[in-house]
């Protein structure tokens, strides 16, 4: 069964291409009755010619059902289509924590936030007796509001079932998996722990703890090797995050952190703040800086790069004083030649008028009334964090329709960013 854009699916409309993973691909769809907008993943091909393998997945897809957090990727249904086995998921708009660490090192407070998070969700896992098995970046998604969600649970197990073997399938990542994974021995939450270690070195130190040119020479490093710590490779990592990650990647299990809310507890003395809030950036110069501008700069890094646009328009915001540099910085990420001339080329000029360093306090001042129907109305697509995100942005809109274009600017989809400007301009 070859399913292409357009096919329609039971209730469901194939709207486009997520994705490909090594059991298949991942569909976006549309739930015809609800108007809901899911992933669906093909999960294998020919389960009636593998009787035992379909046993193992359908047994994963009910371990995955019972995970109820806002930090886990939510399972909605499954169904079988003329011998597939189909998952129907949370879509997640946003982008992966692979394809931010492409960009290089996570800011240490960004990356203690999504380290909380991730903990979270291990913790329901673990507390449900799931075993995940394959932490590693790709299978961490990152929303635009800076939530996150863990995902993809495969070749999870529960530690009350007993294994299925026989199936040929990998039981990890490489790259990721902890010794006794490698070695085949008994499998529990600390194996986890070991690889959220890994992924988060990765994420502070922005490069991978174990390096091997064949997966023999990484294998052989994962059992053997201990790596520096990562604040010998960036002078930036607190002492206690990089001795919290080290203890977490430790070769024998007894001497990591038991569980993942220990894990957290380590991490949460650096003040990350509350685990699921989405970070809130510091008051930097940049944030000065007009927000409809910085929305531009978005829209147009985003055909680029896709959803990871903002992530990277808010740290370099965070870094550079001027329009310009942060234009400047955000090209030198687009790998293409050509896309990145377009970019500068297509990217807003400093408007006349306005400071090319800085952008002094708004002198308009906004009905609180006014204030409160945009948090309400933003509310919808950000959350509760949505009231915080009006209050700064009227501190520098000149008018209330550069007030409601900058607050557009912060909702990811660009069909839900329509609504929302249809919305508030009617009712002003």
């Amino acid at each position: 069964m070859a399913i292409q854009v357009g096919e329609v699916i039971g209730d469901y409309e194939v709207t486009g291409v997520l994705g490909r993973g090594g059991m298949g691909r991942v569909f976006r769809v549309r739930n015809r009755l609800t108007e809901r907008e899911e992933a669906m993943k093909v999960v294998l091909a020919d389960l009636e010619e593998d009787p035992d393998l379909a046993d193992r997945f359908l047994r994963e897809i009910k371990l995955h059902a019972s995970l109820l957090h806002p930090n886990i990727a939510a399972l909605h249904s499954a169904m079988r289509v003329e011998g597939r086995l189909l998952m129907f998921l949370e879509l997640v708009e946003g982008f992966s924590l692979e394809e931010l660490l492409r960009h290089g090192a996570v800011e240490i407070g960004a990356a203690i936030h999504y380290s909380h998070q991730v903990l979270a969700a291990l913790a329901c896992a673990h507390d449900r007796g799931v075993i995940h098995r394959d932490i590693k970046p790709s299978n961490i998604l990152i929303a635009a509001n800076g939530l996150v969600k863990l995902t993809d649970f495969g070749i999870a197990r529960s530690t009350s079932a007993a294994p299925i073997t026989g199936t040929g399938l990998a039981v990890g990542t490489l790259a990721y998996m902890s010794p006794e994974q490698i070695q085949a021995g008994a499998i529990d939450a600390r194996s986890d722990i070991y690889s959220f270690g890994l992924t988060l070195y990765e994420m502070v130190a922005g490069r991978r703890p174990f390096q091997g040119e064949t997966p023999h020479a990484l294998m052989t490093a994962q059992l053997e090797a201990i790596p520096p710590a990562p604040s010998s490779l960036n002078p930036r990592i607190p002492e206690a995050v990089s001795a919290a990650i080290m203890r977490a990647i430790a070769k024998d299990p007894g001497l990591r952190f038991q569980s993942a809310l220990e894990f957290q507890a380590a991490l949460q003395q650096e003040g990350a703040g509350p685990v699921g809030s989405p970070p809130l950036p510091a008051p930097p110069r940049a944030s000065l800086i007009p927000p409809v501008e910085l929305a531009e700069l978005e829209t147009r890094l985003a055909r680029a790069l896709g959803p990871i646009a903002r992530h990277l328009v808010t740290g370099a915001a965070r870094r550079y004083g001027t329009i310009s540099e942060i234009r400047q910085a955000l090209a030198a990420q687009i790998a293409d030649a050509r896309q990145r001339e377009e970019f500068l080329k297509s990217s807003p000029a400093v408007r006349p008028g306005t400071p090319t360093a800085t952008m002094h306090a708004s002198d308009v001042s906004f009905d609180p009334a006014t204030l409160d129907r945009l948090a309400q109305a933003l509310t919808l697509y950000l959350g509760p964090i949505a009231k915080v995100v009006v209050n700064r942005s009227a501190r520098t809109a000149r008018s209330l329709p550069d007030l409601q274009n900058a607050l557009a600017g912060q909702i990811p989809s660009e069909n839900d960013r329509r609504r929302f400007l249809a919305a508030v301009r009617s009712s002003a």
